[in-house]
């Protein structure tokens, strides 16, 4: 550092990287302070829905009148005319059904709106000579607090409105695959409500409505086999301790009977089998599905047709085990299984083992048959040999297995099909959010990425253009003091001079880069949802690395070509202003939900400067076009890289456990954190590579920029159809045309007629 760079403080020196110290220490601090807000889970929709409702009437079917209403007080208004008037439901009133009659008076010959609570078209208009309306059949949402508003043609200040709370009957759908069941039952009612299925002996079970709207049951007693009719209805906190009306009946052919144990007939006892595949034959029940275990590996499964059931498979490692099958019916009911068969399985180019030298054959075990009240309803098949687990499953989920009295394969058992299981399941294997592919990977088609150049051609035009256009009419506006990236957030209210004692704090370089390192990890790791699992421990670290490797190659082969090709002395940067471009980035995507997240990694820049001769003076200074070259340099360092871990990630196998998770995790946090860094340092504002390259060579930015910009709307993908499909696309692009215009006006003004004026 030159002697004009340090600060003389009675004595001593206050040097700049001193400030960017504890900058780093505040960004840590501050990132921390995010994860903790961030990761507080929000309330959900379902809960704000279940506030109480102002006032709670009778409980009334949907045509009764109410036995005790507040009289609406009509609206005043300076035309002559009277206001419309709802009289019936009454204010407060809870209705037992999503369809009712809305009553009410009005003058005559008016033409009045009842106003759909959910906006759009009226729920009716009634346009005659009498002096009352009436509205029949009209839907309404569930909630504590829906208003009905009617108003007269023309007359908006006409008007009356009431507020309801309204929870109408469950729907019930069947057993857990169609209308057969071994006991369970599943619909769709109001999140966070009670919903109590019924049969016609009375016969009952409850369960909760979850978040998405799904609920499931099992009923279990005097459950006998045969074709019931099942209803529901559902109470919430705004209703109690009113409940739905009761929904329309569903026939469920219920069977509670397990089937027998198949029988296999190939192979046969004591045979060997080559390890590469065999097929494997039996007879069952019509209709229920077989499942063949060799030892603890699931081998295949099969349909029974006819009573005969066959299917093939290899995948198991040599040795000998005993061959199991048990069979699940329509209804869910698994059952006991088949007598075990000692089959070996040897390797085609070994001839077959003595039974001396054969690996330990496995002890024959047989299944315990299923007998209970409650057989598992997933549908799963249960591991031979395994320990009987609950027949009573605590709250279901119908999107997955409600609960069983047998293990599922792919929980429980060590292997399934020749591969490892997950050990600890729904903990450290489990993979993230950034494990999921980015980009149009599952599609041939060249359009996405056509789609995506286009895209980033019009950013191109839309945004960078107009946005340097902007840049520089407020640049000239200025004074010709360039505009910054950023501005100063924090400022000096003190000279330096006035301290009367030099900031002693100190902490070593590779400190800094650490607490730096890993403030954007954590801010990173938050631009999606994070819970409360180790798996997100293992993300934290996959983000470290992925960021490390982003910063080295941002940073090594610069300088290396700064070195070796321009002959120019070059340091890296920290610039503790990029924390605050990551935590914005990560934030952003957070909050708008954007997944792959858009992403900034990069905590430094390089910077050249003069050479020194033998004599240790300062030479000739670095050149526009070196300064725009490095940067060029540097962009092309980051997508080159981009596109590197994009193509080893299309070759990773899908993340099952935790080394294929952290690789995918990794891997995609390099895509996103190079392109995301390479598009934003491309911004030809302030001091950035993209103002440096566009000073430089315009054809190369204007270059770059599409192809980084192309394959950030690439990796986008998902983002860019959701977009599509929900109409924001278009208001997007009529935005970005607007400011393009704005940006070219203003430059216009400021470039050919303000001359003229002075």
């Amino acid at each position: 550092m030159s002697e004009s760079a340090r600060i003389a403080v009675r004595g001593k020196t206050v040097r700049p990287r001193q400030f960017r110290c504890v900058v780093a220490i505040v960004a840590l601090l501050l990132a921390f302070t995010f994860a903790l807000a961030l990761a507080t889970p929000a309330p959900s929709m379902a809960q704000t829905d279940e506030t109480p409702a102002p006032a709670t009437g009778q409980q009334t079917t949907p045509d009764a009148t109410p036995t005790a209403t507040a009289e609406p007080i009509p609206n005043t208004t300076t035309n002559s005319a009277p206001s419309p008037r709802i009289e019936s439901p009454g204010n407060g009133q809870f209705i037992s059904s999503n369809r009712t009659t809305v009553s009410g008076s009005k003058a005559a010959d008016q033409e009045i709106q009842l106003l759909s609570p959910r906006g759009g078209d009226p729920l009716c208009i009634v346009d005659d000579s009498s002096t009352s309306w009436s509205c029949g059949n009209v839907y309404l949402p569930n909630g504590p607090n829906i208003t009905l508003r009617v108003v007269v043609t023309g007359v908006p200040s006409l008007s009356d409105d009431i507020a309801v709370a309204v929870l109408g009957a469950p729907t019930v759908l069947g057993g857990l695959t169609g209308l057969e069941s071994n006991g369970w039952v599943r619909g769709t009612g109001h999140p966070q409500a009670t919903v109590t299925a019924s049969l016609p002996n009375d016969a009952t079970c409850a369960s909760q409505v979850d978040g998405s709207g799904a609920w499931a049951c099992l009923f279990s007693g005097t459950l006998t086999n045969g074709s019931q009719d099942v209803t529901a209805s559902q109470t919430s906190t705004f209703s109690n301790p009113s409940t739905s009306n009761a929904s329309a009946p569903v026939t469920i052919v219920f069977d509670i009977t397990a089937p027998d144990a198949p029988i296999v007939t190939a192979p046969s006892a004591g045979t060997q089998v080559p390890v590469a595949g065999t097929q494997y034959t039996g007879t069952g029940e019509t209709g229920a599905t077989v499942t063949v275990f060799a030892g603890a590996y699931s081998v295949c499964s099969a349909p029974v047709t006819a009573g005969t059931w066959t299917c093939s498979a290899g995948g198991v490692a040599a040795g000998s085990y005993s061959v199991i099958a048990v069979q699940k019916d329509d209804a869910g009911n698994v059952g006991p299984g088949s007598a075990p068969l000692s089959v070996s399985y040897v390797a085609e180019t070994t001839a077959a083992p003595t039974p001396s030298e054969s690996a330990p054959a496995t002890p024959p075990v047989t299944p315990t048959p299923s007998v209970a009240a409650s057989p598992p309803p997933d549908g799963s098949v249960a591991v031979p040999g395994a320990p009987p687990q609950s027949s009573q499953p605590s709250q279901p989920s119908p999107s997955a297995a409600p609960g069983t009295n047998a293990p599922d394969p792919e929980a429980a058992e060590p292997k399934r099909n020749g591969k490892a299981a997950s050990v600890f399941p729904g903990q450290w294997n489990d993979p993230t959010r950034f494990a999921a592919a980015i980009g149009p990977t599952g599609s041939d088609s060249p359009f996405l990425w056509l789609q995506a150049g286009l895209l980033a051609v019009g950013a191109l035009l839309l945004i960078a253009v107009p946005l340097r256009m902007l840049a520089g009419t407020i640049s000239r506006t200025r004074g010709g003091r360039p505009l910054r990236a950023l501005p100063s957030f924090a400022g000096r209210n003190r000279v330096r001079e006035e301290f009367e004692v030099a900031p002693t704090i100190n902490p070593n370089r590779w400190l800094r880069g650490g607490a730096a390192l890993l403030a954007a990890a954590t801010f990173v790791m938050l631009s999606g949802p994070v819970v409360d699992q180790p798996a997100y421990l293992r993300l934290l670290v996959a983000v470290v690395i992925g960021l490390v490797l982003v910063n080295a190659v941002a940073i090594l082969v610069p300088l290396w070509w700064s070195s070796r090709v321009l002959r120019q002395n070059a340091t890296a940067t920290f610039l503790p202003r990029y924390l605050l471009i990551i935590a914005a980035a990560a934030i952003a995507s957070r909050m708008f939900d954007v997944h792959p997240a858009l992403l900034f990694g990069l905590l430094g820049s390089i910077t050249l400067s003069a050479t020194t001769d033998a004599s240790g003076q300062d030479g000739a200074q670095p050149t526009g076009a070196q300064r725009g070259q490095l940067a060029a340099v540097r962009v092309g360092a980051l997508t080159a890289f981009a596109v590197l871990a994009w193509s080893l990630g299309s070759l990773l196998p899908g993340a099952t456990d935790f080394t294929t998770s952290l690789a995918a995790e990794t891997i995609n946090t390099i895509v996103l954190a190079a392109i995301g860094s390479a598009v934003l340092i491309l911004v030809p504002i302030g001091h950035t590579s993209g103002r440096r390259i566009l000073a430089w060579s315009p054809p190369l930015w204007a270059g770059l920029t599409v192809i980084t910009c192309g394959m950030l709307f690439a990796a986008l993908a998902p983002v860019i159809e959701q977009l599509e499909n929900d109409g924001t696309g278009m208001t997007l692009w009529i935005a970005a045309a607007t400011f393009a215009s704005l940006c070219a006006s203003a430059w216009v003004w400021q470039r050919f007629v303000t001359p003229t004026q002075r």
